[in-house]
């Protein structure tokens, strides 16, 4: 290795490692700020929130690795060329992106390292994320019966405790509604003067009550009858009251959690292209189906005449031959029965009919319609499913695809964004931390809202799911060819709106006064 590759590698791996720490950090910040209501006073542990947490920082690293390497490629050529060591290797003949070499090998591993991420890292990280933060988010809170304050954490139960003794254990003035039965319009509710909760052998939750009172309100006799001053209503008082609660209910647990709904967030590349295969042979099995439901509603064939009438009516109307001088049955299926018709003579053409149904005797005819009305519909539901299914199917894979084409899109970024730091880096030449961390603000922020708005547009099945994961890539790729081939060429960034007048003049977009 070379000198100038070690100077530039020494260089770039303190701010590399600082700003993924600095990134990292900011994002979980960012998730903490938006959740911390949902997860805040659930009574787990310290450490269920760092596991969370580390899940967390797992699944982001493919969107903190591309602002990484900007951050650290403005600040090691901003530092070198605000020293003017850039300018002495330049003055010694060594160009710029031989400079960068360091720095593109670097951003290329790097690339790697966030396709070897979201392949392997991602996945995993992201179903035990999803397992952990489901499980917090449908956890009620924990058990926390305060003074004066009805809680209703227990299904089905209302509990108010009038005032708690220092020991957490002794309670006074109690009242408790109970909604366990089959109707809560009735009145149901226990009051009791003191008592005692703690939690038992087993974690259930008992409530030993003393000198209290039970009002409950019983069902009219007669169904349906209207309430009066008569109806039962039952008042029992008692010394001791001991009332158990299910735990249960309070443990965090996952395992009914609808975990999968976001499955294309769990797969690798491998399992992602088959997923798309399987959705790709369902379309094509319910496309099959639509055509061959179109084919008993619908079918296109030449017909000949044979003499003054016809022997081939269509397939999907089923009658018999018609025949002259005879008559004839015609069959068509209604609801499952038979309805038989009569036709009337042919005597005339096939060809001067407008219309099959005129071949049926007159009073026939609103039967025959019927029967096809209601054939018709039938089809017409079985369509409308199947479309649907079908928009189904083109929404799911357009988001497997979207997935799967961001791997590689965010990949590729990190490359491209290496190409944006080294030359603005260059042409600024302003180190430190001012500079760069608004230049990385801006693109990083650039990168977001470009990701944002191509998945809004696939979600619609506005535009393809490849054009939505690479179009960050397609806006800022020609930026990052436009700093280079300025800090290239020591042009700097001033004349910029003059470097885009000459490109108009030589495609004749501006004329040439």
């Amino acid at each position: 290795m070379k000198k100038i590759d070690k100077l530039v590698l020494f260089d770039f791996l303190p701010p590399y490692f600082m700003a993924f720490f600095v990134v990292e950090f900011v994002l979980i910040m960012q998730f903490l700020w938006k959740y911390i209501d949902e997860i805040i006073g659930k009574g787990f542990s310290l450490g269920v929130l760092l596991e969370m947490l580390f899940y967390f920082s797992v699944r982001i690293i493919p969107e903190a690795v591309p602002v990484t390497i900007l951050i650290a490629s403005v600040m090691v050529f901003g530092n070198l060329a605000e020293k003017y060591e850039i300018s002495s290797m330049k003055s010694a003949g060594i160009s710029l992106t031989r400079i960068m070499w360091m720095g593109i090998l670097i951003s290329i591993l790097t690339a790697l390292f966030s396709l070897l991420a979201s392949n392997y890292l991602k996945p995993r990280a992201n179903y035990k994320f999803y397992y952990r933060f489901n499980a917090i988010r449908k956890q009620k809170p924990a058990l926390n019966l305060a003074e004066g304050v009805f809680s209703k954490d227990f299904r089905n139960f209302v509990i108010r405790v009038g005032e708690k003794d220092d020991n957490g254990q002794d309670i006074k003035d109690v009242l408790v509604y109970d909604h366990s039965g089959s109707d809560r319009k009735l009145i149901n509710m226990l009051m009791a003067d003191e008592g005692r909760m703690y939690s038992g052998e087993n974690n259930e939750f008992i409530m030993d009550l003393e000198n209290g009172e039970q009002y409950k309100e019983m069902k009219p006799k007669k169904k349906g009858a209207k309430k009066k001053e008569t109806d039962p209503f039952v008042r029992t008082k008692f010394e001791k009251w001991t009332k158990i609660f299910d735990m249960s209910e309070f443990e965090m647990e996952a395992q009914n959690l609808n975990i999968t709904r976001k499955e294309f967030d769990l797969l690798n590349s491998f399992q992602l292209i088959d997923a798309i295969d399987s959705i790709d042979i369902k379309r094509e099995e319910n496309l099959l189906k639509m055509n061959q439901n179109f084919r008993k509603i619908l079918s296109i064939k030449e017909y000949e005449k044979v003499n003054e009438n016809t022997k081939n009516l269509p397939r999907t109307v089923k009658t018999a031959i018609v025949k002259k001088n005879k008559q004839v049955k015609a069959a068509p299926v209604a609801n499952n029965k038979i309805v038989r018709l009569k036709s009337q003579f042919l005597e005339k053409p096939l060809d001067q009919y407008t219309s099959i149904l005129e071949t049926f005797q007159a009073k026939d005819r609103k039967e025959l319609i019927g029967a096809a009305k209601a054939m018709s519909g039938k089809q017409q539901e079985i369509m409308t499913s199947q479309t649907k299914q079908d928009e189904s199917f083109a929404y799911s894979r357009s988001r497997y695809v979207l997935r799967l084409h961001q791997q590689y899109s965010w990949a590729l970024i990190c490359i491209v964004f290496l190409f944006i730091g080294a030359p603005l880096g260059s042409i600024v030449k302003k180190g430190g931390y001012g500079y760069p961390l608004l230049i990385a603000i801006i693109f990083f922020m650039l990168f977001i809202i470009l990701n944002i708005i191509g998945e809004k547009l696939n979600k619609g099945l506005t535009i393809s799911p490849i054009l939505a994961a690479w179009l960050p890539n397609l806006v800022i790729i020609p930026v990052a060819v436009l700093f280079t081939y300025r800090a290239v060429n020591d042009l700097g960034i001033s004349d910029i709106s003059g470097f885009f007048l000459r490109i108009g003049k030589k495609l004749r977009i501006v004329k040439v006064q």
